[in-house]
C-alpha cells in the first residue's frame, strides 16, 4: 500500500508542476508552435534519442562485463527497454533500476546483491557526472565573463580525482574500462542534445543553441531526483524558469520540454511489447519463461 501511495504522491506532484508551468505561459503559443513544427524533423528527433538509449544500455553492460557478469549487449538493451517501461508506468514502486537488479540477481545468482547494486549505482553516477561536466562546459562558454565561472575548471581536477578514488575503492573493476564508459556517457548526452536540436529546428528556432542545450542538461540533472513520474513536470519547470534567466523564448523552451517528454514516454511504451512477449508463454521447444529470459540476456 505504501508503494502505491508513493506513486500517487509522484502523480500529484507531476500534475501540480504541469499546472503551475502551463498557468504561467500562453498555451496558444505552445500549441501553435507544435502545429507549425516540421513533422519530418519531429519524427527524426526520435533517432538520436533511440541512439542515446542504446549507448546507455551498452554503458551498463560494459560495466557488468568488467565484473564477470556475462550480460550480452543485446541482452542489456532488452533489459534496458523493459526497465524504461517499468520505471515510467508501474505504480507498484518497482522502478527501472530495481527491475534491473531483480533480473540480474535472478539470472546471475553467483553475483552478490551488494555488488550488483554498486554496479547499477555507478552506472547512474557516471551519467550524472557527465551531465554536470557538460553543463559546466557549456556554462563556461555562455557565461565566460562571469568571475564565478572560474570555479568550474577549478573544481574539475579535484572532482576527477574524487571520482577515480571512489571507483578504485568501491568498484575497482570499473577502472580498466572507465574511459570507454565516460565516452559512452558523453555519447548518451550528446545524442539527447541533438534530439532537442531537431525539436528546436522543427519549430524554426536556430539561435541560442548553447542556452537551450544548457537548459536541457540542467533539466536532466533535476529529473535524476524521482520527484515526479518520469521527470515530467520537473523538466518543464526547469525550462520555464531557466528560459526567463537566459532570456530565451518561454513558449519555445516549454514546448521543447513537452515534446522531449513525449519522445521519452513513447519510447518507454515500446518496452510493453517485450513485457507482453515475456508473458505469452507456451513455446514449441518447451523452454520455460525464465530459460528464454536467460537466453536473451546471455546470447
Amino acid at each position: 500500500m505504501t508503494k502505491y501511495l508513493k506513486w500517487l504522491l509522484k502523480f500529484a506532484i507531476t500534475v501540480a508542476l504541469l499546472w503551475w508551468v502551463f498557468s504561467r505561459i500562453d498555451l496558444k503559443s505552445v500549441s501553435g508552435a507544435i502545429d507549425k513544427a516540421d513533422k519530418l524533423l519531429l519524427a527524426l528527433a526520435f533517432v538520436p534519442y533511440l541512439a542515446s538509449r542504446i549507448t546507455a544500455a551498452v554503458r551498463l553492460t560494459t560495466i557488468l562485463q568488467a565484473h564477470a557478469v556475462g550480460l550480452s549487449h543485446y541482452g542489456g538493451m532488452h533489459l534496458h527497454w523493459i526497465s524504461m517501461f517499468y520505471g515510467m508506468f508501474l505504480p507498484g514502486g518497482l522502478g527501472g533500476d530495481a527491475y534491473k537488479l531483480l533480473r540480474l540477481k535472478q539470472h546471475f545468482p553467483a553475483q552478490g546483491t551488494m555488488q550488483l547494486t554498486r554496479i547499477l549505482l555507478w552506472d547512474r553516477t557516471i551519467g550524472f557526472v557527465m551531465l554536470g561536466f557538460l553543463a559546466g562546459m557549456i556554462g563556461m562558454v555562455r557565461f565566460y565573463d562571469n568571475p564565478f565561472i572560474a570555479a568550474v575548471p577549478a573544481l574539475a581536477l579535484p572532482g576527477a580525482g574524487v571520482l577515480w578514488w571512489s571507483a578504485k575503492k568501491w568498484l575497482p573493476g570499473i577502472i580498466p574500462v572507465l574511459g570507454r564508459i565516460l565516452l559512452l556517457s558523453f555519447g548518451t548526452q550528446a545524442f539527447q542534445i541533438i534530439c532537442t536540436g531537431f525539436l528546436l529546428y522543427s519549430m524554426g528556432e536556430t539561435s541560442h543553441w548553447a542556452d537551450y542545450a544548457l537548459l536541457f542538461l540542467l533539466s536532466s540533472i533535476a529529473t535524476v531526483f524521482p520527484l515526479s513520474i518520469g521527470g515530467i513536470g520537473v523538466r518543464e519547470l526547469v525550462y520555464l524558469r531557466g528560459s526567463v534567466m537566459l532570456g530565451v523564448s518561454e513558449p519555445i523552451a516549454v514546448t521543447v520540454s513537452v515534446l522531449f517528454d513525449i519522445i521519452v514516454t513513447a519510447t518507454a511504451v515500446t518496452g510493453a511489447a517485450l513485457v507482453i512477449g515475456k508473458r505469452s508463454e507456451i513455446s514449441a521447444d518447451g523452454t520455460s519463461p525464465n530459460e528464454r529470459d536467460a537466453e536473451v540476456l546471455l546470447d
